[in-house]
């Protein structure tokens, strides 16, 4: 049976059930059955995610699914839908992922005056990320994109009676805006060079383009990307968000938007890996938000900021690999940290709530013994996130370092593995601080004994099985993407052979060489964690490195001072001298001008008669005397 029609459920179904949910939230139907609706759409969605997964599954590799849908009259611009290896392993990952989170949010969000409308904003997440990934064009890749950024706006800024939220909602948008001018330019080169924007036109045809025009194409898309994902130096929106609910935080992270720049740069890898400098920026980036990432993540005391700088860094992993043209293996990571991440901010939504709404986790400690089941699923996913054997994040993480190595890049391979220590100590940081110890004194032992939801459990626990399983999973393969045969021929970097330190090793050797140093790290930091942090702990002292990573590296500052602080001068200047004393003097001049002009012509039009009769009579006596003078 040709289940190819079943493409357009997949974003349609979401986008449905967003539009019954809000327009159910202003009558009186019942706000369980709007939200059990809800849920079952983005359930719906999933079912046929995975329907299309198998009928590709029967014409890969070298065929995909197509479903047209509009044309604008301009050969090459239109919106359709395509099936493939990419598009279909995304959209599991997004529909599976984010109906669990809908789950979870049913009863997380149940005491929220605003219970339904969180549900529609939910749906038309997942519509806009479904619409994103299962594109067939740049075209409809961008409506998807736009549409993300207008969805995070809304769930970010989902309380927005609280000024921060609504700052950081705001944050977010903007920051995103400039990516988007970043994106819609690299759209427009490639739209001029090639005269299409579909994948099936742009992608095979990538190696044939001048070097300049795939450069530009590819640094401008790479913007896109960069805020999109929160990478190195767009990230500056992600800490914020964490203003939103658990459960955005948990979709932003997880399966939608910061993953929408890695499936960008896959997608888009034909160009990537033909520009000359489109590859290396893209490495660059990745292992520089690795590091910067990690190291952020050190001193937070925040537990989601924590996780916010950990999926910085995760996804600078995702883009290590993709720069360096292991695309597979970036996929992977991007399934894989979909699943431990998705544990581990709806697992920190039952610290939060079992620590009175506190999210400082200074002042946590202890859970472990009253949260049994909290404990070991937050483990899991940290121990997964570490990338301990045989989690799954072992093999994801592994197979990206080991791919820079086997690209010939020893120094990302180096920093690659240095950030694998760095995220042990920062995750089992965080571990030890809200698990281990003695809780707070003051507060009620009730409250650290409040059984756990069961739709929370249900959520948590299938997270934690593909948390375990996840590596066991297949790799799509890249053949099926449409132009990817000569892309994957031009932008396979590796070899069987590479030489580190005078040394020729071979992959096995380069694979087994990883994996032990990416254990050894990885023991090394979380023990020192471990002693640092753990059951015997000491007060920890406030240090200079501590206020600039909470701080982000003073990023914020700069930005304010480069941009933000000018701007607003420019716009103070116009307001207060260029807009009352240039624009207003000269409107009011002319004015004044007008007015004067009024006034010398009034004295010639006061209203009497009898001086119009004179006007006209010394007229007339005027054109007589010339006529007798001249003629």
């Amino acid at each position: 049976m040709d289940y190819s029609w079943l493409l357009i459920l997949i974003p349609a179904l979401p986008l449905a059930g967003a539009a019954a949910v809000a327009a159910g939230t202003q009558t009186r139907i019942n706000r369980r059955f709007l939200v059990g609706l809800a849920c079952a759409v983005v359930a719906a969605s999933f079912v046929a995610a995975v329907l299309v997964r198998l009928q590709y599954n029967q014409v890969a590799p070298d065929g995909y699914l197509w479903l047209p849908l509009w044309s604008w009259g301009v050969d090459g611009v239109g919106l359709g839908l395509l099936g493939d290896a990419v598009s279909t392993w995304f959209a599991l990952v997004v529909t599976g992922v984010g109906f669990l989170i809908h789950l979870y949010s049913v009863a997380y969000m149940a005491d929220d005056p605003g219970y339904a409308r969180f549900f529609a904003k939910l749906n038309f997440f997942i519509f806009a990320m479904s619409l994103l990934v299962l594109a067939d064009g740049f075209v409809g890749m961008l409506i998807g994109w736009a549409n993300v950024g207008v969805a995070s706006y809304l769930l970010i800024g989902f309380w927005h009676q609280r000024p921060a939220a609504a700052a950081a909602a705001r944050k977010a948008y903007w920051v995103n805006a400039v990516g988007e001018v970043g994106l819609i330019l690299g759209f427009i080169i490639l739209l001029t060079h090639f005269g299409s924007l579909r994948f099936v036109d742009v992608l095979p045809q990538a190696w044939s383009a001048p070097a300049g025009v795939l450069n530009a194409a590819a640094l401008l898309m790479l913007v896109g990307a960069v805020a999109k994902s929160a990478q190195l130096p767009l990230h500056v929106w992600l800490p914020d968000a964490m203003q939103g609910p658990t459960p955005v935080s948990a979709l932003i992270h997880a399966a939608t938007m910061v993953t929408a720049g890695v499936y960008l740069v896959v997608r888009a890898h034909p160009i990537f890996a033909a520009a000359p400098w489109g590859s290396a920026a893209v490495a660059a980036v990745g292992i520089a938000s690795v590091l910067f990432g990690a190291l952020a993540a050190l001193a937070q005391t925040d537990i989601k900021r924590v996780l916010a700088f950990s999926t910085m860094s995760q996804v600078g992993y995702m883009m290590l690999g993709a720069g360096v043209g292991a695309y597979a293996a970036a996929l992977f990571h991007f399934a894989t940290h979909a699943f431990f991440k998705a544990l581990l901010f709806l697992g920190a939504g039952v610290v939060i709530h079992r620590f009175g709404d506190n999210q400082d986790i200074r002042r946590m400690g202890g859970l472990g013994r009253y949260q049994p089941f909290t404990y070991w699923t937050f483990l899991i996913a940290t121990l997964a996130l570490v990338g301990l054997p045989p989690l799954s994040g072992f093999y994801s993480k592994d197979t990206i370092v080991v791919s820079a190595l086997m690209a010939g890049h020893p120094w990302l391979w180096l920093l690659a593995v240095a950030g694998a220590g760095l995220t042990a100590f920062y995750m089992l940081r965080l571990f030890c601080l809200v698990f281990t110890g003695e809780p707070p004194q003051d507060l009620a032992r009730e409250e650290l004994e409040h059984p756990v939801p069961a739709v929370k459990v249900i959520a948590l626990a299938a997270l934690a099985v593909l948390s375990v399983i996840g590596g066991f999973f297949a790799m799509p393969d890249l053949s099926g993407v449409p132009g990817a045969a000569a892309g994957a021929a031009a932008g396979a970097h590796g070899a069987a052979e590479v030489a580190l330190g005078g040394l020729v090793v071979t992959e096995r050797q380069a694979s087994l060489l990883t994996m032990g140093l990416l254990l050894l790290v990885s023991i090394i930091g979380g023990g020192l964690a471990i002693r640092r942090f753990g059951p015997g702990r000491q007060p920890v002292q406030e240090t200079a490195y501590a206020r600039a990573a909470l701080r982000g590296f003073y990023f914020d500052d700069l930005y304010r001072a480069a941009f933000v602080r000018p701007l607003a001068a420019v716009a103070d200047w116009v307001g207060g001298i260029v807009d009352p004393h240039v624009i207003d003097g000269a409107v009011n001049g002319v004015a004044r001008l007008a007015a004067t002009l009024a006034t010398g012509v009034r004295r010639l039009h006061p209203g009497y008669l009898r001086r119009y009769a004179l006007a006209l009579m010394a007229a007339v006596a005027i054109v007589l005397l010339y006529f007798v003078l001249v003629i």
